[in-house]
């Protein structure tokens, strides 16, 4: 079954070998009726403007439009009992029950509206995986972002696209060819990224509500985006606070309202955040090494006690690996560690574990049944840690000081952590071990409040949580200060450390905000 909200979704019959429909979770109507209101054909004009719904399910968006006046309105939906009732209800509209998937109109529309399935490939259906992959052209999509291909398509020129859908295409290196379909067909009129607020019953994505309008001169105006500063805001208030901040332009208490060029770039991650931007950079991958650290795939069987520790001999300690996970870092200084028995690809037979690790085995043996469970590369032993990664680089560094991060952060400020320890990062952790440039200085830079504006710039949110991966921080842009400045910081970041006194964080904001250029 596909875990989803959507207006739609799909089953295999294994006896038939065909797609059935199952149960949806509705579009809440205050939701609905928000993205209907957002729609810019004049009133005279709604008995002529061609109109689909996507995926029509009981009629939400439909029942709407015909409140509102829109006549020429179509449906598809491939619940076929849904499919009836709505064209029971809408006897003047056309509905179609078919999938949205492989159906080809014949004619365009100018509006599409609606909210599409979500569903990552993997737990797809065989059928639909392979029409998400001819559309998408990748196996990590999501069967949202063949939608959003699939309306750009069946757009009129100048037409309008408004969509409800997660957040993570904005992001997602695999969405990429949605963000080039973007990029060459218009441009985003409004976004109201709506966080985690809780709009679906059961379910909890980071949603977006976006309109898009398909014309190929791109237009000079900036894109209106809201961004909701509360994910517990009641949903009825939401339409309410959305029409205030756009007729008056400015922020209220419950959204932000801001203004920003259409994003031109389908490599670069996009962000409804304000653009901030530095001149004089390098970039971190080019003065530091950013990286990943070892995944267990089953960490309560690998996760140590001091009491595992006891027990083991001489050569069993050897496989022992210290290492920092999100709990460790407190921001600036690393508190306590992790740690993990690590079997090395040198171990290469349940015998060979059983009697030279007798230890070990009694610990990890327990858990056999659960982690033979687990994916595993290739033909590597059941008892062998998922993935190795970076084991030669962390080996390499062993004498630097490391600064680690958790992956994914709620904290207020950032916790960038430092350890002259010889550590690994676990799996909900990264590290950074600084190379061509004074650990001290970047650490009082990743930490302070213009960089964390700056990275939320750079599309590093998920949620209201700070997302830290490889992949973003390798190419962040640490400014290049005189040399008296850098030093200046460094020298603070030493004396916090000491002192334990976080009241310094100011002193450096100060200093990076006098000499930002």
């Amino acid at each position: 079954m596909i875990n989803k909200v959507s207006e739609i979704s799909f089953l295999v019959n294994p006896e038939e070998n065909k797609i059935q429909p199952i149960a949806f979770v509705e579009t809440p109507q205050a939701i609905a009726e928000l993205m209907v209101s957002l729609i810019n054909l004049k009133d005279k004009e709604k008995t002529k403007f061609s109109v689909l719904d996507t995926g029509c399910g009981r009629g939400v968006f439909l029942r709407i439009l015909a409140n509102s006046g829109y006549e020429n309105v179509t449906g598809i939906e491939y619940d076929e009992v849904l499919a009836e009732e709505c064209q029971k209800e809408f006897s003047n509209y056309c509905i179609i029950n078919k999938n949205f998937l492989n159906w080809n109109p014949e004619n365009g529309y100018d509006l599409i509206i609606g909210n599409p399935p979500y569903s990552h490939y993997n737990s797809l259906p065989s059928r639909i995986q392979k029409e998400v992959r001819e559309i998408v052209r990748s196996k990590e999509s999501d069967i949202y972002y063949a939608f959003i291909i699939k309306a750009i398509d069946f757009l009129k020129d100048n037409g309008e696209l408004i969509f409800i859908v997660p957040y993570g295409f904005f992001y997602n290196t695999y969405a990429k060819s949605v963000r080039e379909k973007i990029i060459a067909n218009g441009y985003f009129e409004i976004l109201i990224d709506l966080d985690e607020v809780r709009l679906f019953e059961g379910e909890n994505p980071e949603t977006i509500i976006f309109k898009f309008v398909k014309k190929k001169k791109m237009r000079e105006n900036s894109i209106k985006v809201l961004r909701i500063l509360n994910k517990n805001t009641p949903v009825l208030e939401i339409p309410k606070y959305t029409q205030d901040s756009f007729e008056n332009q400015s922020k209220n208490e419950f959204f932000d309202y801001l203004e920003k060029p259409m994003f031109d770039n389908a490599e670069e991650i996009w962000t409804t955040f304000p653009d901030i931007r530095i001149n004089n950079y390098v970039l971190l991958k080019d003065i530091a090494w950013v990286g990943v650290g070892p995944v267990s795939g089953f960490d309560e069987a690998f996760r140590l006690t001091a009491n595992n520790k006891e027990n083991f001999s001489d050569v069993e300690n050897k496989l022992v690996i210290n290492t920092i996970k999100a709990v460790n870092c407190v921001g600036y200084w690393t508190e306590g560690c992790t740690n993990y028995v690590l079997l090395d690809r040198t171990i290469n037979s349940e015998k060979e574990l059983v009697e030279s690790f007798p230890n070990i085995s009694e610990k990890i043996m327990k858990f056999k049944e659960k982690m033979k469970s687990r994916y595993l590369p290739g033909k590597i032993p059941w008892f062998q840690w998922q993935a190795l990664r970076n084991m030669k680089e962390y080996r390499k560094f062993a004498g630097k000081h490391k600064i680690f991060v958790p992956t994914l952060d709620r904290s207020k400020t950032n916790r960038f952590s430092m350890s002259d320890e010889f550590l690994y990062a676990s799996g909900d952790a990264l590290a950074i071990v600084p190379l061509d440039v004074n650990p001290y200085f970047l650490l009082g830079y990743l930490n302070s409040d213009f960089f964390r504006n700056y990275y939320f710039s750079a599309g590093a949110r998920r949620g209201h949580r700070t997302a830290y991966t490889q992949r973003i921080m390798s190419n962040i842009k640490i400014p290049v200060f005189p040399e008296k400045i850098t030093a200046e910081i460094s020298q603070i970041v030493k004396e916090l450390i000491i002192t334990k006194n976080l009241k310094l964080r100011a002193k450096i904001d100060k200093i990076i905000l006098k000499n930002i250029h």
